[in-house]
């Protein structure tokens, strides 16, 4: 419920009205634009306390009237709805104009202008609107035509959307052509529905959607009919079509195209809800408008995750690439949250639409070489003066919180010398959550002096000693707050942290916080969290802590940063941060650098260390990322201006994004819209300052304004208690200059289109496929293929070997060996023939049973020759070729003519094209069935012949499925209380599935890489499921990725092998001497006669 309450108490000249959404939580004032900025924040903090933590508090200044009046709407209909109940849903789908000091309200049909244009309804409007709006107002009510009228709503989305200006423009007038129609007549677009407001069963409707599911039914006389579901995204519904004649519309009813239907509603007795039975349907896609980008001069997006941005993007990178090529954009970049399992499919997207794709990642860094001291003077430790402080304060935020008490102590060769203490009077109340903390409340505080009283005395305190904080950043940002506040200069005086100092002196604690180091270290803290008593012990503290690191021959204070190389990364804060490939070798190392965060930095994340990064910077290029990155955190946490510049010069180039995108910050961190405008013009300038190209991105997590849904579902499925989602959509041209507006039309050109080109510049078009096959090398691997091939034949067919055999045997083998796979057949011998001699039968299966070579090697028993007998004794041969007979096992029994040996009877006439396609050239895919307790033994074999560094486990990405997705989708609706027609669910699934949720491997496979390369050369590893108590390594992409560019050998883990190696010991029968065509062999399939035992011996009336 919306509710709007007019300010008439001593507020009134600083706001209008309030308006109060207690379903969003949203307290959104309307002010008056006569305020300042010290009125606003104690304004905003009264009314936290009266209406409660929950809420987030919004201010919108200077709002124009119709503005004002897309705020105000909702709360006049449900007031109307309360008031005059038969108003029901009318003034919601209504289209408003403003015209002077007249309304004009047209509605959608006779009844409803009835109803609104009663005299009483009119002046009840009229007259909350000039109560709230300071003027009269006159209505005026219209029958219109509302074909083209969006529903006016008031969303979280909406609001930021009207507020920041990124709307999406209204659709044109739609006409249908003749040639439009699908099915039916041509449809009169006089007046349509939208889908949710299709609440009941329709004698007649038309409405318009997209079909994104379609099915065709065929019943068992042949007839057909069709479900179609379509959406117009504020609903979906399923329409079913009984086409008359049976009329084929294969090929004219297609997913992702808009249709016009006209028909009627009724409750389905099949799926027990409405659908839409269509009378004429007509094709309307041509008429849908579009977001288009018709800049000119197109922009390049930086910083855009995919599906691979596990379980928070939902963007299909070939989508993605399509629409920035149907945009006209010169290159897109694939930026995925520590991974770059994208990139295989976004660099043949990028070579389908010929567009520039730039590699990239969202690290997550670890900034291992963070100081321990800023600013260290030369000299002694021993011969510094040190103040150790501590403030409590209202707040975590040092920009808008306030200080209510100052502690500080004087140390001098270990020992307080002096003391600070006083209470600081705020001007916003003391939140009770911080009184709950401290024990602090505004009884207090109420006659202590203001911080502009006090803060001479205590920089006079300080003088020129060593400052010393635990989390110094913290409490030195709300120094540098006051001291700004009381127009004083920032300090020059050296920072000690004792929190980063800790973490280097004990890696082992189980934490650094305050009261864990006093228990560790026996210092007594009474009265945590008060800022006195947190002082005096932190004093002791240091000078323990000072005393372990004269232990660690550090005498020196400027070598005390030293220590930082002892701190455990794990406990170190984590920051986003872009990487760009600029080159081969680039992509090398970004592949170095995401292998090393997965195997060797995993903590919750993969993180990649600074100072790893910077060992291998030269061929990347590196950027600042987005509000959860090093440089927008530091100045959000009003951090000193000399670790600031530090941390600019770091980066190649800066990131800004659209002010919606931190829109969320409003009320935590920031206090306005224009504080985040302040904030990105800060980053701008310190671009210039540096000579650092400042971009705009868009942080692209979906594709479109209405996918937003799909990543709301997933996070709230990951337990966000906030889904709640931020536009970020991917921009065109226009909107991004648009939203960047406020820096004037040269400056937003430069960030959204020059410099963004300048990077993409900068970075080549590299070939992240090769377009080969890249075998492992061994040595005479051809000859000894061909010879150990023709010698096995002439041992079984003779010599000269029969003319069928000879013919078969030249064409593989000058396929094989001209593509250069002897190496995979020798190989898979090797294996073999380890196996064999290990005792361990091995099954091969799949299409290798048609290579007479891998027959021939002892790869596979299968021989795929035309049914034939062969003599074993005098190589007498005889092949069946008529096709009177399928497989040699099948021929009768016959003796040799020539010698009067029985003869063997083999071929299953299979073709070789089966195995390496028509050209011969098809990458050969042999899958090898071990002994599931062998399985280890042969793999470690695999690394023996190829080196460990060599031989990887080929990974696999599991994606979510549709019956996760459909999980994940009603726990969403469930826990709001939402009701959702079957189409619409499909709608929601269908976005939600395909994105990543965790990794794995194959369970055999195993990727094979040349002596002469690295892995790197093709892919970055990892550990399965990033368990680090793995000792498997993995590639990090997809095996079937790289599948044509690396031998995988495929070694699977199998019972059969096992069994018929126990059978064959138990027994004493070879299975190698157990005939194809034994007739006792074959009735075991059948019957259970042959085993001599009944069916309910064991249980079932097989052998088998």
């Amino acid at each position: 419920m919306i509710t709007a309450i007019k300010v008439d108490n001593d507020y009134s000249r600083i706001i209008k009205y309030i308006l109060l959404d207690e379903e969003k939580k949203e307290c959104i004032l309307i002010l008056t634009g006569q305020q300042d900025g010290e009125e606003l924040d104690g304004i905003k903090e009264e009314l936290k306390d009266m209406v409660g933590g929950a809420y987030q508090i919004i201010a919108l200044n200077r709002l124009s009237r119709e503005d004002e009046l897309f705020f105000l709407w909702p709360h006049i209909t449900e007031i109307l709805q309360d008031k005059y109940s038969y108003i029901n849903g009318f003034l919601e789908r209504a289209r408003l104009e403003l015209k002077g000091n007249r309304l004009l309200i047209e509605v959608e049909t006779n009844l409803a202008y009835k109803q609104l244009n009663d005299e009483k309804v009119r002046t009840f409007i009229e007259k909350e609107l000039a109560g709230l709006l300071d003027e009269e107002i006159v209505l005026e009510v219209k029958n219109g035509d509302l074909l083209k009228d969006i529903p006016l709503e008031i969303d979280k989305k909406e609001l930021e959307n009207k507020f920041l200006k990124s709307r999406r423009k209204k659709p044109a007038e739609k006409t249908v052509s003749d040639n439009g129609i699908i099915y039916g007549r041509k449809i009169s677009a006089d007046k349509t529905h939208r889908l949710n407001e299709i609440q009941g069963e329709i004698d007649h409707i038309v409405a318009e959607g997209l079909i994104f599911n379609l099915e065709e039914i065929k019943s068992r006389r042949g007839n057909s009919f069709y479900l179609i579901d379509i959406t117009d995204y504020s609903n979906s519904i399923t329409v079913k079509l009984f086409p008359r004649r049976n009329k084929n519309l294969e090929g004219e009813l297609k997913k992702g195209r808009w249709i016009r239907v006209e028909g009627y509603v009724q409750n389905d007795q099949f799926s027990r809800e409405l659908v839409l039975i269509a009378d004429h349907i007509n094709d309307i896609d041509d008429l849908i408008e579009r977001r288009q980008d018709l800049a000119e001069e197109k922009r390049i997006e930086l910083h855009l995750h995919t599906k691979m941005s596990a379980l928070d993007a939902v963007v299909d990178v070939g989508e993605a690439i399509a629409r920035a090529a149907e945009w006209g954009h010169p290159a897109v970049a694939i930026t995925d949250h520590g991974v770059v399992q994208a990139y295989p499919d976004a660099y043949w997207a990028g070579k389908k639409h010929g567009i520039k794709i730039l590699y990239g990642l969202e690290a997550y860094l670890v900034d291992d070489g963070e100081d321990i001291i800023y600013r260290p003077l030369k000299g002694k430790i021993q011969d510094f003066t040190y103040v150790v402080f501590d403030f409590e304060t209202t707040g975590l935020n040092s920009r808008n919180d306030e200080i209510i008490e100052i502690g500080a102590v004087k140390l001098k060769k270990g020992k307080i010398i002096d003391e600070f203490s006083t209470f600081v009077r705020p001007v916003n109340p003391v939140p009770a959550n911080i009184t709950r903390l401290t024990g602090i409340t505004g009884e207090m505080v109420k006659d202590a002096p203001v911080i502009e009283e006090i803060i001479d005395s205590f920089i006079e305190f300080i003088g020129d000693a060593v400052l010393v904080a635990h989390n110094a950043s913290f409490d030195y940002g709300f120094l540098k707050s006051a001291l700004k506040k009381c127009g004083r200069s920032y300090l020059e005086n050296p920072i000690l942290d004792t929190l980063a100092l800790s973490r280097a002196l004990y890696p082992g604690f189980k934490n650094h916080r305050l009261n864990t180091l006093c228990e560790e270290l026996g210092v007594s803290l009474e009265n945590h969290h008060r800022a006195v008593d947190d002082t005096r012990a932190t004093a002791e503290l240091l000078t323990i802590m000072l005393a372990r690191v004269k232990e660690e021959k550090i005498s020196k204070l400027e070598d005390i940063n030293k220590l930082s190389k002892n701190i455990d990364w794990r406990n170190l804060r984590t920051y986003h941060l872009l990487v760009f490939a600029r080159n081969k070798d680039g992509l090398r190392d970004l592949y170095k650098l995401v292998s090393s965060s997965h195997i060797k930095h995993f903590y919750r994340v993969p993180r990649i260390l600074k100072s790893e990064l910077t060992h291998v910077r030269d061929n990347l290029l590196i950027g600042s990322a987005c509000e959860a990155g090093q440089l927008y955190r530091a100045i959000l946490e009003n951090q000193d201006e000399q670790e600031i510049n530090k941390i600019v010069r770091f980066y190649d180039f800066l990131e800004v994004q659209p002010l919606a995108n931190n829109a969320f910050l409003i009320g935590e961190k920031v206090e306005s819209i224009e504080e985040l405008k302040k904030i990105n013009k800060r980053i701008y300038q310190l671009g210039k300052k540096y000579r650092k190209p400042v971009v705009a991105t868009g942080d692209v997590h979906f594709l479109d304004p209405e996918d937003s849904i799909f990543r709301e579902i997933l996070q709230a499925g990951q337990g966000y208690e906030e889904s709640s989602q931020a536009p970020l959509y991917f921009r065109t041209t226009e909107e991004m200059l648009e939203e960047f507006s406020y820096f004037g039309e040269e400056i937003a050109r430069e960030l959204v289109i020059d410099n963004p080109r300048k990077i993409a510049d900068l970075c080549e078009d590299i070939q992240i496929i090769p377009d080969k096959l890249f075998t492992p090398s061994i040595e005479g691997a051809e000859e000894e293929i061909k010879n150990m091939t023709l010698n096995r034949a002439r041992e079984l067919y003779g010599d000269p070997l029969p003319e069928i055999v000879e013919k078969r045997l030249d064409k593989e083998l000058n396929s094989i060996i001209g593509n250069g796979y002897a190496v995979i057949y020798l190989t898979a011998h090797k294996l073999v023939k380890k196996s064999l001699e290990d005792g361990y039968l091995v099954g091969s299966r799949g299409s290798v049973g048609s290579s007479l070579v891998a027959t021939l090697t002892g790869i596979t028993e299968v021989n795929p020759l035309p049914p034939h007998y062969r003599c074993g004794k005098c190589n007498y041969s005889e092949f069946i070729t008529d096709g009177s007979v399928g497989v040699g096992p099948d021929l009768p029994d016959k003796r040799c003519p020539e010698c009067g040996e029985k003869l063997e009877k083999d071929g299953f006439d299979i073709p070789f094209e089966v195995f390496l396609g028509f050209e011969g050239d098809k990458v050969p895919d042999i899958d090898l069935n071990f002994s599931g307790e062998y399985q280890s033994s042969i793999h470690k074999y695999t690394e023996q012949l190829f080196g460990k560094d060599h031989v990887f486990r080929a990974g696999t990405i599991s994606s979510i499925a549709e019956r996760t997705a459909y999980g994940f989708v009603r726990s969403y609706l469930d826990e709001r209380g939402l009701m959702a027609n079957n189409a619409e669910i499909k709608r929601l699934v269908k976005g939600c599935t395909g994105v990543k949720r965790t990794t794995g491997q194959h369970p055999g496979g195993q990727i094979v890489v040349p002596a002469d390369m690295e892995i790197y050369d093709f892919t970055p590893i990892q550990k399965p499921a990033n368990d680090l108590e793995s000792d498997v390594l993995t590639t990090h992409f997809d095996f079937n990725s790289i599948h044509d560019n690396l031998l995988k050998l495929d070694v699977l883990g199998h019972d059969d092998p096992t069994i018929i190696r126990m059978l064959q010991d138990l027994t004493g029968v070879s299975p190698f001497d157990i005939p194809l065509d034994d007739p006792a062999t074959m009735a075991i399939f059948s019957g259970t006669e042959t085993l001599g035992v009944s069916p309910d011996d064991i249980g079932t009336s097989v052998g088998t």
